[in-house]
């Protein structure tokens, strides 16, 4: 049980392990594809990648905001 402590290979793989299974249900309820979670398996950027990939891609499961309506300007 030490080993595993101490070894940051294994605690790097347990933790990107435990990560895999709740991004691949948030990727696939935001409507993007659910791969993107198998990215946290990439060493030093995967973890980020699939987090920008949350942040910055439209989610198609979204409704379209309503446009707001410009009115008129009166002039004088």
């Amino acid at each position: 049980m030490q080993e595993l402590v101490q070894d940051p290979v294994i605690g790097m793989t347990l933790f990107n392990a435990l990560t895999v299974w709740p991004l691949w249900r948030i990727l696939r309820r935001a409507g993007l594809n659910p791969w993107w979670a198998l990215a946290v398996f990439v060493p030093m950027i995967g973890l980020a990648t699939v987090c920008g990939v949350l942040a910055h891609k439209k989610w198609p499961v979204l409704p379209e905001r309503a446009k707001p309506v410009r009115k008129a300007r009166r002039t004088a």
